[in-house]
Formats: structure tokens, C-alpha cells, sequence
């Protein structure tokens, strides 16, 4: 692949239509639109796990399994086929998508006169190194008329984490406190990052985590397999993200897909693939007006699962007031050689060692991006 010649090609402005005789379209391809759960649903339970599966999670793995108990109880566990070990070998990242998927249901529940209580860890909880096959979460679905729908489902489908550049004009202070305030909840905090010489310094962090994460092939190897390169793939597995979630769509995507970027070549040369990453990282936290922190006072799977929920409700939350969040997640995964940046990035920021930061993510203002891909309710139902 010639990654340079890539850069210019999606780059330009407009390529003559003559230099692509076999394209009849100018669109996105799939409608990626139609690779979402089905929302028509007769059986209330695998319809609120379609929304469920709307949640935000790492990578779009999607690592979410579900045990049907009865009529009116869901358990929900980690899939542990769908995890990412060379970035996230302690499973923090997939316990927080966890959390995420609970909250979506949650709040889909409400919409249905439906209270979902949650009982986390039925079985008891694991340490925050391990894996166990135990369930994460009992929901219970106890139907009750006084309870009031959520003014956030009506975002369910329509909200995204978006990875493109962001406008450089800050946000008014009144909507940066409405994002504040979504997050209440005892052990749990979030710090907004706008001061310019704390913004500089958090580029500098981001650009350095970036460059380390992709020092090592395997780790970008995991990422250009969750990585779907054309239509094909998003058809085929429905999850994992592509040029589409990155702002790259029309006749730029054509030509790139057609021409430079396949899995064959990124798979061949992942070094090339990992500096087009830094240097995408460089392009989207340039001038970036706010970042955003969600703290933990400590790291137990239970506050993992919870800020996950915290995390989806204030994306919703973002995605109401009109403002679009990217997780930037690379300088606080707990690989050995991310940890001593880890360790001065908090130090930088004032977060103690006993602290975790769960979620790390930019904030601003961008046009919406084309939604990911989900795979069906269904697929995640085991006896």
C-alpha cells in the first residue's frame, strides 16, 4: 500500500469521474443504517437488547452475551471471544462497554413502561485482573405504569462517538455544565480540560500514547482486525468501525477502498497502518477546545461497570445538546509499556494513584459521521 498516495487521494477535493469507468455511485456503499438490530421486535426482551446494542463499547466488539432466565430476566455476560488483549489485557475497557449496554437498556426500558433493576455480579464479582465466567449483570424487567419515559431514548439511534476533527470555538459554559452535571454519582467525577496550556499538554499526551501503541505490531495488528476495510466486511461481521466512522465517505471512499487500502496490504505492513494512526491522532487533537475525564476513586470491576453507564448517559447527553465526544483511550490502557506515560499523565492532571481514569475523551462541535455497524439482537442470545 502507498500510504502517501492514499493521504492525497482522500485528500483532494475532487477527482475526475473518467479515472473511475466502474463507478456507477457516488455514495457510501451498504447503507450502514440497515446493519443495525432490528427495532421491530414482538418479544420485549430482544427488544430492548436491540437497543441495548446500540452502546457505545471498544472497538464496536460488541463483546456482550445474554443468558434469557425467564420472561422477565435478562443475565448479561463478557463474550469472551470478543475481547482485545494486546490494548486492554486486564478487560477494564470491555467491563466499562459493559456498563454501557446496561444503561441503554435502562433507559429503552423506560419508554415501555418497564423498570430494569439491576443486580450487578449475582454470582459475586472477580478482581480487576481477571476474567471469570461469572454473569456481570442480572436485569430484571418489573412492568410498571408510573414509570416516566427518558427524553434520552430518542437518542439510542442516533448517538455516536465522533472521530473526526472538531471545531476549534469553545463551547458555552452553561452546556459544558449540563455535561458536568450528567455525571452524579458518589466515587465519581469528571474534569474538564480547556485551559490552553493544559489542551497543549494534553496533545502532547495523546500524540506520545498513539506513537507507543503503535510501536508494537500485535497491538496494531488488533486493531486492523476489528478494522472493516469495504462494504464486504461491514456485511459480513457488523461491528468494528472503517473509513465512514472516520469521516471519509463519497468518492473519497471509493477511490481509497478501490485503490490503496485492503486488508491484505495493512495486514502486511502494520508499521504503515500505525503511522496513518499517529498522524490522524496529531490531525484531531490540534486545537481540540475541550477534553473531558471521568474518574474513579478506585478500580473495582463494579465502578468499571459504572462508569460505563455514567460514560453512555452523558454521550446521550453530548448527543442531545448538540456536542460530539471521541474516547481517546490509548494512554490509560494497562499494558506495560503505556504505564510510566500513564503514571505522568496523571501526575500532569492531578489525579491521584488510588484514582483510575475510566474515560479520557475529546469534546466540541463536528457533523455526524455514518453510524457504525451492530449485529442482531440474536447474535448474542446463548442458552
Amino acid at each position: 500500500m502507498n500510504r502517501r498516495n492514499f493521504i492525497k487521494v482522500v485528500g483532494a477535493g475532487t477527482v475526475a469521474m473518467v479515472a473511475l469507468p466502474h463507478v456507477t455511485g457516488l455514495g457510501d456503499g451498504v447503507e450502514l443504517g440497515e446493519l443495525r438490530p432490528a427495532l421491530d421486535q414482538s418479544d420485549i426482551r430482544m427488544l430492548l437488547l436491540s437497543y441495548a446494542m446500540l452502546a457505545p463499547n471498544p472497538h464496536n466488539t460488541q463483546a456482550w452475551k445474554v443468558h434469557l432466565m425467564d420472561k422477565n430476566t435478562l443475565r448479561l455476560f463478557v463474550d469472551e471471544t470478543r475481547l482485545l488483549p494486546e490494548t486492554d489485557p486486564i478487560y477494564r475497557q470491555i467491563h466499562v462497554g459493559q456498563g454501557c449496554f446496561i444503561e441503554n437498556l435502562v433507559i429503552a426500558a423506560t419508554q415501555f413502561s418497564i423498570r430494569a433493576e439491576v443486580e450487578y455480579f449475582p454470582q459475586g464479582s472477580y478482581d480487576n485482573q481477571s476474567l471469570a465466567n461469572l454473569p456481570v449483570a442480572d436485569i430484571r424487567l418489573v412492568a410498571d405504569e408510573s414509570v416516566t419515559p427518558s427524553p434520552l431514548f430518542k437518542l439510542l439511534t442516533t448517538r455516536q462517538s465522533n472521530k473526526t476533527v472538531y471545531g476549534k470555538t469553545p463551547l458555552p459554559t452553561e452546556t459544558l455544565a449540563q455535561l458536568t452535571s450528567a455525571i452524579a454519582m458518589a466515587g465519581f467525577g469528571l474534569d474538564m480540560i480547556d485551559a490552553p496550556s493544559q489542551r497543549q499538554q494534553m496533545e502532547q499526551f495523546l500524540v506520545k500514547a498513539m506513537e507507543i501503541e503503535e510501536s508494537k505490531s500485535t497491538r496494531t495488528l488488533e486493531t486492523i482486525s476489528m478494522f472493516r476495510f469495504n462494504d464486504e466486511e461491514f456485511q459480513q461481521y457488523r461491528d468494528g468501525f472503517g473509513l465512514p466512522q472516520n469521516g471519509i465517505n463519497g468518492i473519497k471512499r471509493v477511490i481509497a477502498e478501490s485503490f490503496f487500502l485492503s486488508r491484505e496490504s495493512a495486514e502486511k505492513d502494520p508499521v504503515a497502518f500505525g503511522k496513518e494512526s499517529v498522524k490522524t491522532v496529531k490531525k484531531v487533537v490540534l486545537d481540540n477546545p475541550h477534553y473531558a475525564l471521568l474518574i474513579s476513586d478506585d478500580n473495582s470491576r463494579l465502578s468499571q461497570v459504572k462508569a460505563g453507564r455514567m460514560y453512555c448517559r452523558l454521550n446521550l447527553v453530548a448527543s442531545r445538546l448538540g456536542v460530539s465526544i471521541h474516547p481517546m483511550s490509548q494512554i490509560l490502557q494497562e499494558y506495560e509499556a503505556m504505564l510510566p506515560l500513564q503514571a505522568e499523565f496523571k501526575r500532569a492532571y492531578g489525579v491521584a494513584k488510588s484514582q483510575t481514569v475510566q474515560m479520557l475523551f475529546r469534546v466540541g462541535k463536528a457533523d455526524p459521521t455514518p453510524p457504525a455497524p451492530r449485529r442482531d439482537a440474536n447474535d448474542i442470545v446463548v442458552a
